[in-house]
């Protein structure tokens, strides 16, 4: 008889052959991934490693160029090798502070005494070297040519000393790595090429400029191969050290063209600032035109600038002008009140209701005062009129007008005041037929609006059954009473018959300046002027006051000082940084009439500095590429330097990997032209 082994002796088995064997082809395969992840770990921290040392030099080999050029010249920089670029080496002066005071020395022709002479340069070993060899003293009588050798003696040897001053030569290794870079200097050239017109900000370059006037010529010297012509176009400018943007347009007329003349051109896209730019049609390379500027001051043209302040005034762009100009007027003379905004109803409807006829409505114009619901007055006026408009489905008639302010901001029922003031139509108290859906406006009745008020406007609807038809808007956000009958009581949320209230300008007004940063310590203010039209019975005077602190927080209260009418006059506001004026405008008696400031100039004394001419260019399909010179000297912008480290690495599989670190930037070289 056969008998089944005990439980006991089947838990005794050992492993099969076949179970050893997937047990350790599962516990190789587990090895095998541990190590692998580990190595790929490894290979990933070693990777990210090398990535963050690339990184560290490429920063400091930058930081310490760019600390070494700022305090050069690019009128003083030699390059290797000849030609036009790019180059890999470069040689240029530092500059003397012999007591320490942290102040460049100069010469008894105040230009700058160069005692150093740095030549940074690649060596080819292996890995590269950035080396930077100094020359200390430098030898300021070597000629350019020598200089030139120099460095290219610096550059084949990799040190200085078996050069000209190589008795004063040493040289240090900036870092080493496998590297490239290459400096371009950047000249004051811009292409203006682009298939369509558009705008772009350009940095022409750097020049030292004194104080008082100097001239900035722009010459065409070529165009892209893409580009129809060699039209050049300026929307703004900037000349000064405190950085002022001027419109180019107003620099006009031109000190000398050749070629072509210099104009205004319209630019209606309102890109532009001001909606003009200076356009110059040239038509050939060679041909040019200069401008006359002054080194340090600050135009007001546009008046948009963030920070202004406008008490009864605005800044609109007037094309009733011819040049059609941004100026600051009196706000007003324009719809003040309507009952679609105060309503939310676009289209009023019509009333049939026979209870209009022969009645007495009153309307409420709500202004600030109002507690709920206000806010509906847009502008004051010294004086105001009224427009009433007909119900689609007949005409209307007013028999009688009358506006004035209510004594309270929360009463239902106004009562009728004898300050109430009466509306007349061609001078007639009442106002012709109002065809159906029509309006009629009122002659100016003498009521000064302020916005800060609530209005009544009661009028007298004819008692005639073919005038009694009144547009009607309803108020579509609140229940709050809008209009009432006089004979019944009636209360109701719509607004009954009066379309608008228009008011006049203001009898004066403020337009407060930003504050402007003229970016000297102590500058000798000279003089403030104005352009602006001012019509008869209208006036426009100024005040400026200066301060040391960048919110005028100690500047003095405009409410202490004395305007004045007179442009242009000496500003006699204290030597401070920080500048800042005041138009005060007043409107003709009528309130018809409004003053237009169309620009304010304010100009100091400037100081000898290192001035970034800069501008907004016009770009187009038939603009030319224009070189910029400042007093007959061709501007130079900066250096650009694009630096690349990297470094071979072996991946798992053996292939090479490039681990690369690059920064690009843009130098510009501070004491250019000294």
């Amino acid at each position: 008889m056969i008998t089944s082994p005990s439980s006991s002796t089947r838990f005794k088995r050992g492993f099969t052959l076949v179970e050893t064997s997937v047990a350790t082809t599962l516990t190789t395969l587990v090895l095998g991934l541990a190590i692998g992840g580990f190595m790929f770990a490894l290979k990933n921290s070693n990777e990210s490693d090398i990535q963050s040392e690339l990184d560290i030099d490429v920063q400091i080999a930058m930081e310490r160029l760019k600390k070494d050029l700022r305090l050069s010249s690019l009128h003083e920089i030699f390059y290797f090798p000849s030609g036009p670029g790019p180059y890999t080496a470069l040689s240029f002066p530092m500059a003397e502070d012999s007591d320490g005071d942290g102040l460049f020395e100069l010469d008894e022709n105040g230009m700058i005494i160069w005692d150093k002479t740095l030549v940074y340069h690649i060596w080819p070993s292996s890995p590269h070297q950035l080396r930077v060899t100094t020359f200390t003293n430098r030898d300021n009588d070597l000629t350019d040519a020598q200089r030139q050798a120099q460095l290219e003696a610096v550059v084949a040897t990799g040190y200085g000393t078996s050069t000209y001053n190589g008795a004063n030569a040493s040289t240090d290794v900036v870092f080493e790595n496998l590297l490239n870079w290459k400096i371009r200097p950047q000249q004051g050239v811009f292409d203006a090429y682009s298939p369509t017109v558009e705008r772009e900000p350009v940095s022409f370059g750097f020049t030292p400029l004194t104080a008082g006037s100097h001239t900035f010529q722009f010459k065409v010297v070529g165009k892209n191969d893409s580009s129809s012509g060699y039209y050049v176009g300026i929307d703004q400018l900037t000349v000064s050290p405190s950085y002022g943007e001027r419109e180019a347009e107003a620099q006009l007329p031109a000190t000398a063209q050749i070629g072509a003349a210099c104009s205004a051109q319209f630019m209606d896209s309102g890109s532009w600032k001001g909606n003009y730019q200076l356009l110059f049609p040239a038509g050939a390379v060679g041909h040019s035109f200069s401008l006359s500027m002054e080194n340090d001051r600050w135009e007001e043209t546009n008046f948009g600038a963030l920070g202004y302040a406008a008490q009864n005034t605005e800044v609109v762009f007037d094309e009733t002008l011819s040049p059609k100009d941004y100026v600051v007027k009196l706000q007003g003379n324009d719809i003040t009140w309507n009952a679609e905004l105060q309503t939310d109803t676009e289209v009023p409807g019509s009333v049939t209701n026979t209870a209009f006829q022969g009645n007495w409505i009153a309307v409420h114009v709500n202004g600030s005062e109002l507690l709920t619901n206000g806010n509906w007055i847009a502008y004051n006026g010294r004086k105001c009129r009224l427009t009433f408009q007909a119900g689609t489905v007949g005409d209307l008639k007013i028999d009688a007008a009358y506006i004035g302010a209510t004594p309270s901001s929360e009463q239902v029922q106004f009562g009728f005041a004898s300050s109430y003031a009466l509306a007349t139509f061609s001078g007639s108290p009442v106002s012709p037929v109002i065809p159906a859906g029509a309006t009629a406006t009122s002659d100016w009745i003498n009521l000064e609006i302020n916005k800060t008020n609530n209005y009544m406007v009661i009028y007298l609807i004819n008692n005639s059954p073919d005038y009694c038809y009144p547009a009607v808007w309803q108020n579509q956000r609140t229940t709050e009473p809008e209009s009432y009958l006089y004979s019944t009581g009636y209360v109701t949320n719509c607004v009954y018959g009066l379309a608008s209230v228009t008011a006049s300008y203001p009898d004066q007004g403020t337009y407060t300046s930003q504050i402007f940063d003229t970016r000297l310590d102590s500058p000798i203010y000279n003089d403030i002027s104005w352009n602006a039209v001012i019509p008869g019975g209208c006036s426009l005077k100024t005040m400026v006051r200066t301060g040391d602190q960048p919110d005028l927080s100690d500047a003095s209260d405009w409410s202490v000082m004395t305007p004045s009418g007179i442009s242009p006059r000496s500003i006699g506001a204290g030597y401070k940084r920080y500048v800042q004026f005041q138009a005060q405008m007043t409107s003709s008696m009528d309130g018809l009439f409004t003053p237009r400031l169309q620009d304010v100039t304010i100009d100091w004394t400037g100081e000898m500095q290192l001035v970034n001419v800069s501008g907004v260019m016009t770009k187009g399909p038939n603009y030319g590429v224009i070189e910029v010179y400042a007093d007959g000297v061709a501007l130079q912008s900066a250096l650009s330097i694009d630096l690349m480290i990297y470094r071979d690495i072996y991946s798992l599989n053996k292939a090479n990997k490039r681990v690369t670190s690059s920064l690009l930037a843009e130098i510009r070289p501070r004491n250019t032209g000294r």
